[in-house]
């Protein structure tokens, strides 16, 4: 009610840009945060020069907000937390405001990997540390929408077509093999061995009418997700 509909039209909200989706995992409640964080996403406008967070988009993470305990990663450990699971959503938002040629302002992958998403081209959430920021750098209003569905969480940006982008990831360099580690943590949570740790690179360039308007290289390097024994 507090925005006319010439000023609606006038963000030229017309057409789907970008979509991005992640395969959800087995975990019944890590789903239903992703439900419910989609729902708070669903409907969010970013208006042309502004940046968006993804954190604030689906907060307050809170019971009283809709959210669950669920798995995360805390400080190398894993442990369940109110909105556990919503890593995810940073993740697929991320990929989305990527292919949409969106100016990236902050973004922190994984400490290590999970194969579900795209190595390098993911990031994590954890209020007060960790956020996935991006700035509307096009002249149109961008209309958020998020919703799962067939396994996978899906997040959507409407606008008008304006950027073009490419990219590409490197090979996996610097590969170090996970190997068992000891914690006396009294909040130790016994876990096997997972990915392997390795460096990798992606790319991105950011095309409008065929001139390059930016050319970025971002690296990173996953650290192996090594066993946890407890005691």
């Amino acid at each position: 009610p507090g925005q006319s509909t010439a000023a609606m039209e006038a963000l030229g909200i017309k057409e789907k840009v970008s979509e991005f989706a992640t395969p959800l995992t087995n975990e019944p409640v890590r789903t239903q945060n992703l439900v419910n964080a989609a729902s708070k996403l669903t409907g969010q406008l970013i208006h042309p020069g502004e940046i968006f967070s993804v954190t604030k988009g689906v907060s307050p993470i809170t019971v009283e907000n809709g959210y669950q305990m669920a798995h995360a990663i805390v400080s190398g450990e894993l442990t369940d937390v109110v909105g556990g699971g919503l890593s995810q959503m940073g993740t697929t938002s991320y990929n989305a405001a990527f292919f949409a040629g969106l100016e990236d302002i902050e973004h922190t992958p994984h400490s290590v990997y999970f194969t579900r998403y795209p190595p390098g081209r993911e990031a994590t959430i954890f209020t007060g540390v960790a956020d996935i920021k991006f700035r509307d750098n096009t002249p149109y209003g961008i209309l958020l929408q998020s919703w799962v569905a067939g396994g996978q969480l899906h997040v959507a940006m409407w606008s008008t077509k304006y950027w073009d982008v490419a990219t590409t990831t490197s090979g996996r360099s610097n590969v170090v093999q996970p190997t068992t580690v000891h914690s006396q943590s009294p909040t130790c949570v016994a876990k096997g061995m997972g990915n392997p740790g390795f460096s990798v690179t992606v790319t991105r360039t950011v095309s409008l009418a065929g001139v390059v308007a930016a050319n970025e290289k971002k690296s990173w390097h996953y650290k192996p997700d090594d066993a946890l024994v407890c005691g």
